[in-house]
Formats: C-alpha cells, structure tokens, sequence
C-alpha cells in the first residue's frame, strides 16, 4: 500500500495514456503528487493528489474507477487518502467554492446531491489540492492560464487562510500578469470603471491590497467607507470580494488606486438635503489636537474647535448637545454650536 501500489493501479487503469490539458493525465497526476510534497503536505494529502482523478472532477469527467469500487482504492492508498480523493471528486464546484473558505460553508457532493459543512480539516486539504491541481494544469497551459488564472488567483485570495504560505506564494507567482498581459491589463482600465476584486492585505501603515485578477489595486483608508471608523479592519476584512471604482492608473508605477466609498452614497449629501436645523444630541467619536469629533448624524462628522468648547474635556463616548448652523458639501466641513 502507498504510492509505488497507487502508480501500479493507476497504469493498470490506463492514465499513462489517457490525454489531459497537462499532457497525459499520468503525468499531471505525478506532478501534483510532487508539488504537494514540495510544500510539505502529509503523505495521505500526497497520495490523494496522486490518485485525485480516479473518480473523475467537475472539472475533468474521464474516471478510472467507478464509485462502486471505492474498495480497490482504498486498498491501494488507505481508507484516509481515499476519502480525501472521494470528497475531491464529489465537488459541486459551482456550487461549493464560495462556501470553501468560510467555517461552516455548505459543500455538495455532486454524486449525491447532499449537502454538508466539511470540518476545518477536509476544508483545508480540498484547497491545498485544489491549487496544487490547477497550478499544475495553468503552468503547463498558457492558453488555460490566460482565460482561467485572473480568476483562481482571486479564489486562492479568499482562501488563503486555508492555504500554506508555500502553496500561496506560488499562486500568486503563476497566475500573476507579468510582461505584456500585464501591461494590456493596467492599459484596460480607466478612471470611473467598476471591478470586482478580492481583499488581499490590510497593511499595517492603513493600505488596502486588492486583488484584481491577476494584477493588486491599493485602497487608501479614506476611500473604505463613509462610515466612521479608525482602521480599514473595521469595515472590511482580508479575503472579502468587492466592487470597486478605479479613482486612477499611473501607467508608469503600475498602480491602481481603488475606492470603496465612492460607490455608495454620500451621508454628507443626505444629510445636507434632509435639513439640518434643531438642536441634536450626537456622540464624540475621538479627539483630536484641535478639539473633538462629533458623531452628528450616521457616517457624519463635526470637528468642535477647542476653542469652542467652552473649557469642556469631553473623552470619546460622551454626548455633547449642538445646532448644525451649516454645511459645505465640496469642502466636507459641518460647522455647528454647541448648547447646554
């Protein structure tokens, strides 16, 4: 039983001459098995990426075995790697990917059609195969990398908390645009277009790092939300796919720069139309060098001058009565006064 048994099968079945977009599917199958050990994976996840085909995928319906012979394998890898090549197989991916990356995602075996939340384990090890099985297939393809890469790079995003660093960084080295296709990518976009991406890295200095498809966006922390808020982890977190607007393409640093907020509508703006006037209560959000900001309506807030508050301290939590006296929309300032 290992793998010197599973290659013996796997010839008997006939995958050293069965054509696969990898070359024959004997050899994709080995190659997988190797990228695996190359990044560490126990031997039953290596042996599963060896013998992953032999119920056939969603993705590649030629079988070696039909599902009635679950027995030959299993004796051939052991019960542990053969359930790990049966949970593969079983993938309804249209249906079980958005749920991969997420504690308690529904996944549904396509053999049966039933539906269940595979542990954080299974979970695990379906996406540390998943990408040793398509980085396979893309680096041997140029044609499949080109139409497929800018997408699993987004998916391989979502997941990476399932994913070794090892497995990830070769991600995103395979399906990355370099050269040409890249520069036809950042030559493809232009300010006000919306696009989909995925949220790679909230970086410590308050960056946002979006993956794109293929090419990463940056996102300023003022472009996050209308929301009040101190860091972008606040608002959203690392593996989230968004719509963005492109603010911006600097051709010659290949930067894109992102924007969240300015999809949605601006607070301000309502605020400013529904009217202003009357006395309010809000909540004092922070304070600053200059004086305290004001909670003053949702997503709206009032800087109140030191000089303003008449020898109060408020700290942040407190709640300060005003009057919206006026409200500029083009330079975002809300001038108030305060009451008793």
């Amino acid at each position: 039983m290992g793998r010197d048994t599973a290659r013996e099968l796997l010839i008997t079945r006939g995958a050293d001459t069965l054509a696969h977009p990898g070359g024959t599917l004997l050899a994709h199958l080995d190659r997988v098995e190797a990228r695996l050990a190359a990044w560490g994976a126990r031997e039953e996840l290596r042996l599963a990426g060896l013998c992953h085909a032999f119920y056939g995928t969603d993705g590649f319906a030629e079988h070696l075995l039909p599902l009635e012979s679950r027995d030959v394998l299993k004796a051939a890898i052991g019960a542990e790697a053969e359930e790990l090549v049966y949970v593969y197989a079983s993938c309804d991916r249209d249906f079980s990917y958005a749920g991969i990356g997420q504690d308690g995602g529904p996944f549904r075996d396509r053999f049966t059609g039933e539906t269940f939340a595979p542990t954080a384990r299974q979970r695990k090890d379906f996406a540390e195969l998943t990408a040793a099985n398509e980085l396979d297939v893309l680096r041997e393809n140029r044609a499949l990398r080109s139409r497929y890469g800018g997408g699993l790079l987004k998916l391989f995003t979502r997941w990476r908390p399932l994913l070794s660093e090892a497995a990830f960084t070769e991600a995103r080295e395979t399906l990355s645009l370099k050269g040409e296709e890249r520069a036809a990518f950042l030559h493809g976009l232009e300010r006000g277009d919306v696009v989909t991406g995925v949220v790679s890295h909230l970086a410590s200095f308050h960056v946002t790092f979006v993956e794109l498809g293929g090419v990463e966006g940056m996102m300023n922390i003022p472009e996050v939300s209308w929301e009040v808020y101190d860091v972008p982890g606040d608002v959203i977190r690392e593996g989230q796919e968004l719509t963005f607007e492109v603010l911006g393409v600097d051709l010659g640093r290949e930067r894109i720069s992102l924007s969240l907020k300015s999809l949605e509508p601006d607070p301000l703006r309502a605020f400013a139309r529904a009217g202003f006037g009357g006395v309010r209560t809000g909540r004092v959000t922070r304070t600053v060098p200059s004086g305290v900001l004001l909670l003053v309506d949702d997503g709206v807030e009032a800087l109140v001058d030191r000089d303003d508050l008449d020898g109060r301290s408020p700290r942040a939590g407190d709640e300060l009565t005003f009057e919206v006296t006026a409200v500029n929309v083009v330079t975002r300032r809300v001038r108030l006064v305060l009451r008793e």
